[in-house]
């Protein structure tokens, strides 16, 4: 009879087919281990974002068969918790619950759910379900204020048969609110990504970023969500390295310049010598992606001049590693961003963000005081989320919970997924009564997901009892300050950029100031390629220390290269006799630039004295002798160096070493002609004297 039974479920089941389960109908229990769902549903709507007084309940959004078998007879059904869940640490533990876990009851009478029918392998569906609001407070749910569950179940049919264990899932929550009282929310939308340049300076793999600022990718996206919030308060964190990197690979991203030379009638910057291949050998745009490119930089720049812009220092540098072993780089990225900021119009407040939200109090100090420090709460309760500091930054906390976003399986950052967890998280603070703002900083690699549009965002949080601020500065009344501890957990400390990667970016800086004060050109050197060198320190290199230490060593190799061009010539061996003498040597200009130049002498012996020359202009590709007065006061063979210098004696180029054999030999020769007339005058004197004693005594 069992065996009669288990082979009749499947026809049986085949006969139910849309035939929906009734509303009393116990879901059965589901193995948290279990595989992951065949049916993959995503929420893309759910509007009005909060459950109203009357009207109606709108769920939308897709179902696609993810299996390798043919699903049938599938249908769609809301579920929605009786009661609601009233505090924060409630819905902080029901967003981290098993997806298959019982959460509310399923609504499957007449026109409430959605028979979506068969779905082959691969195949998507839509659905949507509109439920009446009188349909649901009382008979379905309490109505008690709060934060309900919310979602639909897809269930169907395979070779196996039929059940009513739900084959895919989306939820999300929903609050009920009942409150005169406001509370305020700032939302933080991160632009942050790695940017990486070769040796020219040219970004590195425009393919990636052609993807991602593409409309339908991950920055793309972004930049649309920033422009659908109009005139709704929001704040962005940006990173200007990625303005200017976006900036180049709209502009066929150029190598580095070494400027143009004020004389040039042209007024064309010139690319640094070596660095130009064909076409095929850069990563560059092609047209369609530039024009991608343009209409990103132009909806992100309108959106910094219309919203609240906090600034992070240039290429995201680790702060904790900065301010602890070089807070003067720390100081230049900060220098290098306002500039960059400027360029784009963008007034931008100085801001500090670690991605993880950790920093070490001890390191205040070295922040400006006119930074804001954005750190996380790490869910620690507080009683608000603005405050000062004795040592100048503001400091504010965002809030871990609500930006850590909805429950799954759906991705818990998607928009609406955020969306919801920031409304009901903001409903269920409502009774806090505080004046500061939740701030919910979104993560660093935010993706808002392919149904942002349909999430309507920000209209969906314009409520009565809800208001979107800018984390401008305080105005009205001055924060109080801060006065518990701020945890740094030795794991945060241990994952701070190694000392080897500030010694590569002070490297490179060194060699670009010493560049650019070689050259009497119009140029951005100091600015281009201490960007470039501050992606050794930045955030983004810290899984991938090495390289990025590896290609900001190329760039500086490469800088190098430029300054050898600059160099002194003549012979490896010289004899200087007499003490003095002139030597001559050859000062040439490799360059396609002029340059303005020294030359100043270094020896082992300090009583070898050679004339240095004052810094002068020397043309592109011009070469001219320099005759240098040199004096010596021993006898002996000594190293001498010849070093190209800038305007104020730093090295640079490549100098003549030789040989200097000083000689005293003209000097003994004169001694002894000057002894031999001596005696020479002493001699016929004697002879002279001689000869008069003979005279007279003969005479006598």
């Amino acid at each position: 009879m069992v065996v009669l039974l288990a082979l009749l479920l499947p026809a049986l089941g085949g006969l139910l087919v849309g035939v929906p389960a009734q509303a009393d109908d116990p879901v059965d229990p589901v193995d948290p281990a279990v595989v992951a769902s065949p049916l993959r549903v995503q929420l893309v709507r759910l509007s009005p974002a909060v459950i109203p007084t009357k009207g109606k309940l709108v769920l939308a959004g897709t179902v696609t068969n993810d299996s390798v078998e043919t699903w049938t007879a599938i249908n769609v059904d809301p579920f929605i918790s009786r009661v609601p869940m009233t505090t924060r640490d409630q819905l902080t533990e029901a967003a981290a619950s098993e997806e298959s876990a019982e959460v509310g009851e399923r609504l499957v009478k007449d026109g409430q759910f959605d028979p979506i029918g068969d779905l082959a392998p691969g195949q998507t569906a839509t659905f949507r379900i509109a439920l009446p609001v009188k349909d649901l407070i009382g008979p379905v749910i309490t109505g008690a204020p709060g934060v309900y569950w919310i979602g639909v179940h897809a269930l169907g049919q395979n070779a196996a048969g039929r059940d009513k264990v739900a084959d895919g899932r989306a939820r999300t929550f929903i609050p009920l609110v009942r409150s005169t009282q406001q509370t305020s929310v700032a939302v933080v939308v991160p632009i942050r990504e790695r940017v990486r340049r070769d040796a020219d300076g040219r970004v590195l793999s425009a393919d990636d970023w052609a993807r991602s600022l593409a409309p339908a990718g991950r920055l793309g996206r972004i930049a649309g969500f920033l422009d659908s919030a109009g005139s709704a308060p929001t704040n962005l964190l940006i990173d200007p390295a990625v303005l200017e990197a976006v900036d180049d690979l709209r502009q066929q991203n150029p190598a580095v310049s070494l400027g143009t030379d004020p004389e040039d009638p042209t007024g064309e910057p010139t690319p640094s010598p070596g660095s130009t291949p064909s076409r095929t050998e850069v990563d560059r745009l092609d047209p369609a992606e530039q024009v991608a490119a343009q209409t990103w930089l132009s909806t992100v720049t309108a959106a910094a001049r219309r919203q609240t812009t906090l600034g992070l220092a240039y290429a995201d540098p680790d702060t904790n590693s900065l301010a602890r072993r070089r807070p003067q780089m720390l100081a230049g990225a900060g220098e290098l961003a306002k500039q960059t900021f400027a360029e784009f119009g963008i007034a931008a407040r100085p801001t500090v963000a670690p991605p993880q939200g950790w920093f070490d109090e001890d390191l205040l100090g070295a922040i400006a005081p006119d930074s804001m420090l954005l750190l996380s709460d790490h869910s620690a309760p507080r009683t608000r989320s603005r405050w000062s500091t004795t040592e100048g930054p503001a400091l504010t906390f965002s809030d871990e919970q609500a930006s850590s976003g909805g429950p799954g399986p759906s991705p818990a950052t998607d928009a609406l997924a955020v969306r919801q967890r920031i409304i009901s998280d903001a409903a269920l603070r409502l009774p806090e009564g505080s004046t500061s703002p939740m701030v919910v900083h979104l993560p660093d690699d935010w993706d808002p997901g392919t149904g942002w549009q349909l999430a309507d965002f920000y209209n969906a949080l314009q409520q009565p009892w809800l208001d979107l601020v800018g984390l401008s500065r305080s105005s009205l009344s001055v924060d109080p300050p801060f006065t518990a501890a701020l945890a740094y957990p030795k794991t945060a400390r241990r994952d701070e950029l190694p000392a080897l990667n500030i010694s590569t970016a002070r490297t490179l800086i060194g060699t670009t100031t010493v560049l650019a004060k070689l050259l009497r050109t119009t140029n951005t050197l100091a600015h281009d390629l201490a960007g470039t060198a501050l992606t050794a320190v930045s955030y983004n290199a810290v899984d991938e220390a090495l390289l990025a230490r590896q290609q900001v060593n190329a760039t500086n190799e490469k800088m190098r290269s430029i300054l050898s061009q600059v160099r002194v010539i003549g012979t490896d061996f010289v004899t200087l006799s007499g003490g003095s003498g002139t030597l001559a040597v050859t000062l040439v200009n490799g360059l396609d630039h002029a340059i303005v130049v020294g030359v100043e002498p270094r020896s082992t012996n300090s009583g070898v004295q050679i004339d240095s020359t004052e810094p002068f202009e020397l043309a592109a590709g011009e070469r001219t002798v320099l005759r240098l007065q040199a004096e010596s006061s021993g006898i002996g063979v000594d190293q001498i160096m010849l070093t190209p210098v800038t305007v104020d004696g730093t090295p640079l180029g490549t100098p003549l070493t030789f040989r200097l054999r000083t000689s005293q030999v003209g000097n003994l020769i004169w001694a002894v002609l000057g002894a031999g007339g001596l005696l020479l005058v002493v001699m016929i004197a004697r002879r002279i004297r001689r000869g008069l004693r003979e005279h007279k005594w003969r005479r006598g």
